[in-house]
């Protein structure tokens, strides 16, 4: 388990793509529904009588001006706020792994490693190689199964093969050493100027 493993791109957390998911889902649906409700009564298959009808009937008018209706529309409003600030918060929500947890000791001792302490000695690390010109990289996952994003950004100079060859080979192994792990899948992603990337095309 030398070389990086592929890895989707993560952006956020497994619970945030289902509640993604599941929200647009019932949009869809809701929106599915009305947009067919709609189609049929202004084709008339309900009947001429409900393609004819005002948007807003009287009867509906007269509702609207009774003492109950708006505050329902304002609590229906209040939970619509609710629910939408719930959904943002969600969205903020990434599975980067903040510190990992090395070993415990049966004495009750704990060893916490940092996560930018990791990135930062393996930015450090991939930048001092040729042709590098800049490094970014985060974890993900959990601390008994880690997995390594990692982004390079090349000046043109150096095979892209060659880059890569030295991060599988050094700069994951250093990496995987510092964890205590035998696999730490990578996801590997190599910037290449755009004069190299039009050429290579």
């Amino acid at each position: 388990m030398s070389g990086p493993a592929a890895l989707a791109p993560v952006t956020r957390t497994p619970g945030a793509v289902r509640v993604n998911r599941s929200v647009l889902t019932v949009l869809a649906l809701l929106l599915l529904a009305a947009g067919a409700f709609t189609l049929l009564v202004g084709l008339g298959v309900l009947g001429a009588d409900q393609a004819d009808r005002a948007v807003v009937d009287p009867p509906v008018d007269d509702v609207a001006r009774t003492g109950w209706f708006w505050p329902v529309v304002g609590v229906a409003a209040l939970l619509v706020a609710a629910l939408s600030a719930w959904w943002l918060v969600a969205q903020a929500r990434t599975d980067r792994l903040a510190r990992l947890r090395l070993d415990d000791d049966p004495a009750g001792g704990r060893t916490l490693l940092e996560g930018t302490a990791l990135t930062r000695a393996v930015e450090d690390e991939v930048g001092d190689l040729a042709g590098v010109t800049r490094a970014s990289a985060h974890l993900s996952g959990t601390s008994s199964a880690p997995r390594l994003h990692l982004r390079v950004r090349l000046d043109g100079r150096v095979d892209p093969a060659q880059v890569h060859r030295a991060i599988s080979g050094e700069v994951l192994a250093h990496a995987r050493q510092a964890l205590e792990v035998e696999r730490l899948p990578a996801r590997v992603e190599l910037d290449l100027p755009r004069s190299t990337a039009r050429a290579l095309g």
